[in-house]
């Protein structure tokens, strides 16, 4: 009778970092929606080991165990893969981590990170899957180098994981295609589309030294998001609008240098400004402020940005490959990522339609409020609660 009246306890691996950007973003949600719709008869508990969750779990009251995520090696995954029961002793009775689940009597332990890998423990595992693009888009160096470690991690998903969340109907479509052999009844795939943090909608903005009208793209520098077809668009329009200016956000990683390169030599610096990683309230401003939010990204199912634009009134231009139309709806517009020359008339329809703007910052809110916080909340706890 103790055992059966115990409170459930769900394990949370928070390894994110606010410049982390959408991940980070994901598990915000995630920890937020469980505090407020498990209820009592759960008690939700966070493994972490930066300084960012431990202050956060501390002023929510959230009891907090500190750990050090580990990354396992290529070789690790494989024996987890290969040798499913001694690996599920080894890891359940001797890592660190394994102890901590004995210790606290975790019931689900639930990975708020795609890139952290959890072995064969024995407990009920849930995992989000936000994208294959190894597979789709496997000409890109970002995923090309990772291949064999994606695969084999992907795989480990599929074996032991027991529930595996994707961001949209299509990304379970492909997970399901990629790895499900059989149908075995484990993992359960669920489509559980990411909405706009509450904390976005509401966030003050902080004034951004830009042109008063600029286009806007927030992203990484890496090859798979298409910085130089944008700049290509923006080097377009410069012949028939002078004063058209577009605004890049985001760390610089394997395709920055390629890019600050093109602008220079193609003399676009008066009308380009590269900021770099600025502040949510930067990030706002942007926002709010903007023509439109161009996304010339390769990858999907889905984004976030799209999303945060539409939530804080910003028009939005995407690229029309896999989840991503379906994602913005009426509210945005569409190009071939790989055609310049259709994400220039993109940009010139926001730029110079501002009846076209008004309409699709109508729909942006429409959308928005067709799948919120409340209906993403909801669906997780029923999906836990089914475990």
């Amino acid at each position: 009778m103790q055992r059966k009246n115990r409170k459930k306890k769900i394990a949370l691996i928070l390894p994110t970092k606010p410049r982390d950007g959408g991940q980070h973003q994901y598990a915000l949600v995630v920890v937020q929606c469980l505090i407020e719709k498990m209820g009592p008869e759960y008690e939700i508990v966070a493994l972490s080991g930066n300084s960012f969750w431990r202050k956060w779990c501390r002023e929510k009251g959230i009891p907090y165990l500190g750990v050090t995520i580990p990354k396992y090696s290529l070789e690790e995954q494989k024996f987890n893969y290969r040798f499913p029961f001694l690996a599920k002793m080894y890891y359940t009775y001797i890592t660190p981590i394994g102890r901590i689940l004995r210790k606290h009597k975790i019931d689900i332990v639930f990975s708020t990170h795609q890139g952290v890998f959890l072995p064969n423990y024995k407990v009920k595992i849930i995992t989000p899957v936000h994208d294959l693009m190894h597979r789709y888009e496997p000409d890109f160096p970002e995923v090309k180098k990772d291949f064999e470690y994606r695969e084999i991690y992907m795989k480990n998903i599929a074996r032991y994981t027991t529930c595996v969340l994707t961001d949209s109907k299509l990304g379970k479509k492909q997970f399901i295609e990629s790895y499900i052999v059989k149908k075995t009844g484990r993992p359960i795939i669920v489509s559980l589309p990411f909405v706009v943090p509450e904390h976005v909608q509401n966030r003050e903005e902080k004034y951004v030294n830009v042109p008063a009208r600029f286009v806007f793209y927030p992203a990484q520098f890496w090859e798979h998001k298409n910085h130089i077809n944008l700049v290509k668009a923006i080097e377009i329009l410069k012949k028939s609008i002078k004063d058209i200016h577009l605004v890049l956000v985001g760390s610089e990683k394997n395709y920055g240098k390629i890019v600050k390169t093109y602008i220079s030599e193609h003399h676009l610096e008066n009308n380009i400004t590269i900021l770099g990683f600025v502040s949510n309230e930067n990030i706002t401003y942007l926002y709010r402020h903007a023509v439109g939010m161009i996304m010339p990204s390769y990858f999907g199912p889905t984004n976030i940005p799209p999303l945060e634009a539409m939530a804080l009134g910003c028009p939005v231009a995407v690229s029309n490959k896999y989840a991503m139309p379906e994602q913005v709806g009426k509210a945005g517009l569409l190009f071939d990522p790989d055609s310049p020359e259709e994400i220039a008339k993109c940009i010139e329809c926001l730029w110079k339609n501002e009846i076209q703007r008004e309409y699709m910052i109508k729909q942006g809110y429409h959308k928005i409020k067709t799948w919120t916080k409340e209906n993403f909340g909801d669906k997780l706890c029923r999906i836990i609660k089914a475990l």
